[in-house]
């Protein structure tokens, strides 16, 4: 918790320290999918659960095509009667193609909220999609992220047969978010 107090901090100073006449700041929301993966011995399998986000953002422009955007999301999703909380940070640059379109691409980071066995709490990911600016104010926007690190704590994971032969730094476990969602630049 005290790596994610101290994004937050980080996160607020940077967006303090910009010069607003080239800022904007706005608010998201919309559908998330958390899609885990799993991969061992060649055999592939994935799972997905869905949810929701909402979060804050800044859209710092640094030349009439290229600006950045940092941002800050609480993810809840839910499965069977229960729910998993994450905080996702992404920082995307985002390449305006036209007046209205924008292609996006970054890091993304991200945290699960609370206690989960046998899984890594810190992922990071790399994400790309897209933004449609529906008004000057209001944007629909659609990304993709691939996760790069294995999630799967190997010291927490227990096999109930230790002479399986299964190592599990074998097993590779990725968490992947796909979003789709409306945005709104103060």
């Amino acid at each position: 918790m005290k790596k994610v107090s101290i994004l937050a901090v980080l996160f607020v100073s940077l967006v303090m320290s910009l010069n607003a006449q080239d800022t904007k700041f706005g608010a998201t929301a919309g559908y998330n999918s958390l899609i885990a993966s799993v991969k061992f011995d060649g055999i592939s399998a994935s799972d997905n659960v869905s949810g929701f986000y909402v979060g804050v953002f800044a859209d710092i422009k640094t030349s009439e095509k290229f600006h950045i955007q940092p941002e800050v999301q609480y993810v809840n999703s839910r499965q069977d009667g229960e729910s998993g909380n994450s905080l996702v940070i992404p920082l995307m640059g985002k390449f305006n193609v036209s007046e209205q379109f924008s292609l996006l691409f970054g890091p993304q980071l991200d945290f699960i909220l609370e206690e989960s066995d046998g899984v890594k709490k810190t992922g990071i990911g790399l994400s790309a999609g897209m933004s449609y600016d529906i008004t000057n104010k209001v944007f629909a926007s659609a990304r993709y992220s691939l996760g790069l690190n294995n999630r799967l704590d190997d010291d927490a994971f227990v096999f109930p047969d230790e002479d399986s032969g299964i190592d599990p730094s074998d097993i590779k476990t990725k968490f992947n978010f796909l979003q789709i969602g409306l945005g709104f630049r103060f």
